[in-house]
């Protein structure tokens, strides 16, 4: 009789750990580590001025040595894209070619319209161009079109813009110089965070206001002129709503869905002696 019992007693033992892991199961969510992220490499190219002869100027690339770019990558299966695609990518998700890049103009030369644009057309190629607006606003009064030195005016930019091809960004509306004392946007070392966040918020947005005016759209991206950048001017520029900022340090961008990733990305300087070839190979 009492081994009848207690087989009784351990056939109910096992019947109630059964439901209890059961119930354990139904209730617990079994967490399955997801492979890690992979990123996109970016290359972004920084061009200047484009002009039939370069003087010896490391800035300047004559439109056959660019045209030569563009060829390069067309045969290599780069895809030009611009900015906002990166930005997309980042905060959307929306996804990039296999393999994308960035082809920036800093200072908004008017050969870049005069060279550059026909070019973008000819190649169905994207390009980024940051204009200072100051300079924009001179040359849309005097009317001056010398690819040698002019710069473009808001009506050359509008056309760009509204091609579909090139995209305008900030280059600051009036701090792209080396004056009094200070080094593009940068802080001088005799004022205060106050005093410096207060100029750098008026100038950058005079120059979205302008953009805003002329163009309909104000730049979700600034590039700082000389690479001069600082602590203080990324959280102006973070307060201002930029999404992206460009700087100009080299290197390849490793980009995640991580919007941090997007400030201060790197580029590469397009001299007359270094093209993509050179750059994209090594």
């Amino acid at each position: 009789m009492c081994i009848i019992r207690l087989k009784h007693i351990i056939i109910m033992l096992a019947v109630i750990l059964t439901v209890s892991a059961i119930s354990f199961a139904a209730h617990t969510t079994v967490q399955i580590s997801s492979p890690a992220e992979k990123s996109v490499s970016v290359p972004i190219l920084m061009y200047h001025s484009i002009l039939k002869h370069s003087d010896g100027n490391k800035y300047t690339v004559s439109p056959y040595a660019f045209e030569g770019d563009l060829k390069f990558l067309n045969n290599h299966g780069y895809t030009t894209v611009v900015m906002q695609d990166l930005i997309d990518y980042v905060y959307n998700g929306t996804e990039l070619p296999e393999k994308p890049i960035v082809l920036t103009f800093d200072d908004g030369f008017y050969n870049n319209y005069y060279y550059v644009y026909p070019l973008l057309l000819q190649y169905n190629a994207k390009a980024v161009i940051s204009i200072v607006g100051s300079y924009t606003d001179e040359y849309t009064e005097n009317c001056d079109t010398n690819p040698a030195y002019a710069y473009l005016s808001w009506n050359t930019t509008r056309e760009m813009a509204d091609s579909g091809l090139v995209e305008i960004q900030n280059h600051t509306y009036n701090l792209h110089s080396l004056d009094d004392g200070r080094m593009g946007c940068g802080k001088k070392s005799t004022e205060s965070t106050e005093e410096y966040t207060a100029m750098l918020t008026q100038d950058i947005n005079s120059m979205q206001e302008k953009c805003l005016e002329n163009l309909g759209k104000s730049p979700a991206v600034f590039t700082y002129p000389f690479g001069c950048a600082s602590d203080e001017s990324l959280d102006v520029i973070k307060k201002l709503g930029f999404k992206a900022s460009l700087s100009c340090e080299e290197g390849v961008n490793e980009l995640k869905h991580d919007p941090e990733q997007l400030y201060l990305m790197k580029r590469y300087i397009r001299t007359p002696s270094h093209g993509a070839a050179d750059i994209l190979q090594n």
